[in-house]
């Protein structure tokens, strides 16, 4: 899943050139997928819970790694396009069934492991992003690169697909039971969790660099070093989410690493100044790395839903805030009140989901 994703980052000024886009250009080719994001977050909200995890999962990931190197391979911009809202779609159908199998493994341990299966994701992205940064370097083609990684990868899911477990579905019935069992008062504080850690996560990503390099006046090198020093931090800090949710419990450390990164925020944000600029989105990072494990692991231990039915609910929850919310509200107070007043949203983001985990019931889970 997130292999690809590092590696298209890297390759994505070699792509545009072998299209001939411009700005504007590209930046309707990254509109138009979300048209995918949608059809396939409503495709897979249907299938979770009716149809087997383990399959959808395989069956995704094959889908995912077919669809990238034939995009990187095509020189005609239609084609490309069509292949980001294609890869947008059928990511769907792999990620909430991959989160719903880890939940499952989380629960035969029983110990806390979405942590640490954060973290891989984060490694996949870093070398997925290496790989191409070099392949880059050395003139490869993106679509031999992407055809290379593919394949390897592909290799190592057929020789550990045997090994995924099945989901175990604690209901059953018609698809419309299926959805009145998961838009329930008990899922809508965890709903609202996702929205907020969307929305917090997808502003850190569109203005940190923005934020040091012109408001504080730092220049675009500073801006590349504030984004990936959180990157980093927040990576690192998912290592310790699983031995912190063992000995706090979730609800007490999701609050206490809120009121940390929203204190840590906050204070650099009235703190003018480069460095306290690139501090403060560095807390805010690593505190809420064990957020987004926890609303998972919440999702997936509700009584009467499978574990794809409750991570279905967080993917209906992260999508708005962090794709529609996130740009336009902070674009929109930028420009009323200023990019560091409007970055005070983030904030108070961050207290609400220290406030709303305090709502959540749940059963047979870890913390």
């Amino acid at each position: 899943m997130s292999m690809p994703i590092g590696g298209w980052a890297a390759r994505v000024p070699d792509v545009r050139r072998q299209v001939g886009a411009d700005d504007t250009i590209w930046g309707l080719a990254n509109t138009v997928p979300s048209v995918g994001n949608i059809i396939g977050l409503c495709t897979i909200v249907l299938l979770a819970g009716r149809v087997g995890s383990r399959l959808l999962a395989v069956v995704g990931a094959g889908l995912v790694l077919l669809t990238v190197p034939l995009m990187a391979w095509s020189a005609n911009f239609a084609a490309v396009v069509l292949g980001l809202t294609t890869w947008a779609l059928v990511a769907h159908i792999m990620d909430i069934p991959m989160g719903a199998l880890a939940l499952e493994v989380q629960r035969r341990y029983r110990r806390p492991l979405m942590g640490s299966f954060d973290a891989c994701f984060g490694a996949g992205t870093l070398i997925g992003g290496i790989a191409g940064t070099l392949s880059a370097a050395l003139g490869v083609p993106p679509w031999v690169q992407f055809a290379v990684t593919s394949g390897l990868l592909v290799l190592c899911l057929a020789a550990v697909a045997r090994w995924l477990p099945e989901e175990i579905r604690e209901g059953n019935g018609t698809l419309r039971t299926s959805l009145r069992r998961r838009f329930n008062r008990r899922m809508l504080p965890i709903t609202a969790m996702a929205f907020l850690s969307g929305y917090v996560s997808e502003s850190a990503i569109l203005w940190n660099a923005i934020y040091v390099s012109e408001t504080m006046g730092a220049g675009s090198v500073a801006g590349g070093i504030s984004y990936t020093a959180a990157a980093t931090a927040g990576t690192v800090a998912l290592l310790a989410v699983d031995r912190a949710t063992a000995r706090l419990g979730i609800v007490r450390l999701v609050r206490t690493s809120t009121l940390f990164a929203a204190a840590g925020f906050g204070v650099c944000l009235v703190i003018s100044s480069p460095a306290a600029a690139i501090i403060g989105f560095v807390l805010l990072a690593a505190g809420m790395s064990a957020v987004n494990p926890s609303v998972y692991t919440l999702a997936g231990n509700q009584e009467g839903l499978s574990s794809s039915e409750g991570v279905s609910m967080v993917e209906i929850g992260q999508m708005p805030g962090a794709s529609i919310v996130a740009p336009a509200l902070i674009g929109a107070l930028s420009g009323a009140i200023g990019l560091r007043f409007a970055l005070t949203s983030i904030v108070i983001a961050v207290l609400l989901l220290s406030v709303l985990v305090g709502r959540v019931r749940y059963a047979n889970c870890q913390g």
